[in-house]
């Protein structure tokens, strides 16, 4: 039985932004490195090594964070760039409560976080309140904590596309861990006395 061929597509020149720690070949904090260990245990295979092609290309032509949310456009094939949207779970009022607390508890945590460090301590206060503190992880079958979703043709889910684009979000959470608990619904007013 031979294997079905299909013809080899080349994405469209795009300068977009362009991925250095993977153009380096590593990433130096810890935080960064655990954000690259969690997609890798995502279970997307070559989608993430095409993902991290696209990433280093530069064809992520845009992206903007809101939050829990993200929207891209990713240069491909198609002469349109894809959509990309990503929404990251938020903690239930509870849970986020009782992380903010605890940072606000600790102000060298929030200090820290401020000044674009992130102490191990902010993980165990999403892990005391039961939740993973970095995305991916899956809550119950076919429930995960964050959903993707991109404008290509790939039934695959999360795509290529998505692969760069969380590749290049992993940068700047690399640059700035405060991003990691944006998505998180958690924003730097929260930290703040008051």
């Amino acid at each position: 039985m031979s294997k079905k061929k299909y013809p080899v597509r080349i994405p469209r020149y795009a300068a977009g932004i362009r991925a250095q720690e993977s153009r380096s070949g590593g990433a130096r904090t810890w935080w960064a490195r655990r954000w690259v260990e969690v997609l890798e245990r995502m279970g997307l295979g070559a989608r993430l090594g095409r993902g991290k092609h696209y990433a280093v290309s530069g064809q992520v032509t845009g992206m903007r964070l809101e939050g829990p949310h993200v929207e891209a456009q990713v240069v491909g094939t198609r002469e349109n760039p894809y959509r990309v949207t990503i929404d990251f779970r938020v903690p239930d009022g509870a849970a986020r409560e009782a992380i903010v607390s605890r940072i606000k508890g600790e102000p060298m945590l929030a200090a820290r976080l401020l000044a674009d460090d992130l102490p191990t301590e902010v993980e165990q206060a999403f892990r005391d309140a039961g939740l993973d503190f970095f995305p991916g992880g899956k809550l119950a079958p076919g429930v995960y904590d964050m959903t993707t979703a991109c404008s290509c043709p790939d039934y695959a889910n999360p795509c290529k596309h998505v692969s760069a684009v969380l590749l290049i979000l992993g940068e700047e959470i690399a640059r700035r861990p405060m991003t990691l608990l944006e998505l998180r619904g958690i924003g730097e007013e929260d930290l703040y006395e008051g």
